[in-house]
């Protein structure tokens, strides 16, 4: 009522009043009744925002809880469409992407892990009953995880741990599993195509007769791998460790395994035609393909030479149940 008065006579100051006093009022209080309004209509929007975006993570976190319960459901398609639904959950929700990769990395080692499985698993060539049957027709959801998995946005940070799994003729090709920890796995006959193992621990793990053409594994530890008959033409094995691996009978051709680490490894059969070898590691364990002239690869010098680390795989192994021996059980 009164304050468009007091704002006129601060804006003339000394000057004269305006013939039409009331109208300058008038449109003072117009103006202000407006402003006052807009104010009002954005506190509205926001709230009505608010709600919204309350209203949208009430629903994400009710259909995250349901996907999780279909993820222990018995009809195979209910599981399948709990993968899915996490997926989808993952792409709209940052904040939930990491749960969401711990979830089904443990949906995956809950189904297809032997806890049992240690280092000398990887030199027998035994495979489980019905294994030679596609993983993707064997067990569908696990397949479905990991392919969710795979496709995943990169997390930083984030390890998948997916040791001691037994997934013979997975079909994992294109996959991302950067960093991601497959120690003691069997994936014999798997298909990883263009997959990208960079970093990853690849320890003991049994790979034989696995397709990798066009596999990154860069700087990945594949000691005491199993990687009999593997198809690799171009795999990147850059800076891997490669220390007392089985490579016998691979195809390497065009492979790129400068500054790999290939003491005490085994490559008799392999074929390294038109293999970049440029200041590989070896010593005189090193089982060279019958012919291969060692004179070709550039040496290292031995100052810049690593350590061999002999692992006795204490920290990898599985403490046995207390109530086996009926005493407690001591941390390895």
């Amino acid at each position: 009522m009164f304050l468009p008065r007091y704002v006129l006579a601060w804006d003339l100051g000394t000057a004269k009043a305006p013939d039409d006093y009331a109208a300058a009022v008038n449109d003072i209080r117009t103006a202000l009744l407006q402003g006052v309004g807009g104010l009002v209509l954005l506190i509205g929007a926001y709230l009505t925002w608010r709600q919204l975006q309350l209203s949208r993570h009430g629903q994400a976190t009710e259909s995250f809880a349901a996907a999780i319960t279909h993820l222990g459901d018995p009809n195979l398609d209910v599981r399948l469409g709990g993968i899915y639904a996490l997926e989808r959950i993952s792409r709209s929700s940052s904040d939930d992407r990491r749960s969401i990769s711990e979830i089904l990395s443990s949906f995956v080692g809950n189904r297809s892990r032997d806890p049992q499985r240690g280092a000398a698993h990887a030199r027998q060539a035994g495979t489980p009953p019905g294994s030679d049957v596609n993983l993707s027709l064997r067990a569908p959801d696990i397949h479905a995880a990991l392919t969710v998995l795979g496709r995943r946005a990169p997390i930083r940070g984030q390890v998948l741990f997916l040791d001691r799994l037994v997934l013979p003729k997975a079909n994992l090709a294109s996959v991302r599993l950067r960093d991601a920890d497959l120690h003691f796995s069997d994936l014999t006959e798997a298909s990883l195509i263009g997959a990208d193992l960079t970093r990853a621990d690849l320890t003991g793990v049994r790979l034989a007769g696995t397709n990798l053409i066009d596999a990154v594994l860069y700087q990945s530890d594949l000691r005491d791998a199993v990687l009999t008959g593997v198809i690799a033409e171009g795999v990147d094995l850059r800076g891997t460790d490669l220390t007392r691996a089985d490579l016998r009978n691979a195809n390497l051709r065009g492979a790129r395994m400068d500054y790999a680490d290939l003491r005490e490894a085994t490559l008799t059969g392999a074929d390294l035609a038109g293999a970049s070898l440029k200041r590989v590691v070896f010593d005189e364990k090193t089982k060279w393909p019958e012919g291969f002239d060692t004179s070709r690869i550039k040496p290292t010098r031995q100052r810049n030479l690593p350590p061999i680390s002999p692992r006795t795989y204490d920290e990898f192994a599985v403490p046995k149940l207390a109530a086996e021996k009926g005493r407690p059980s001591k941390s390895t």
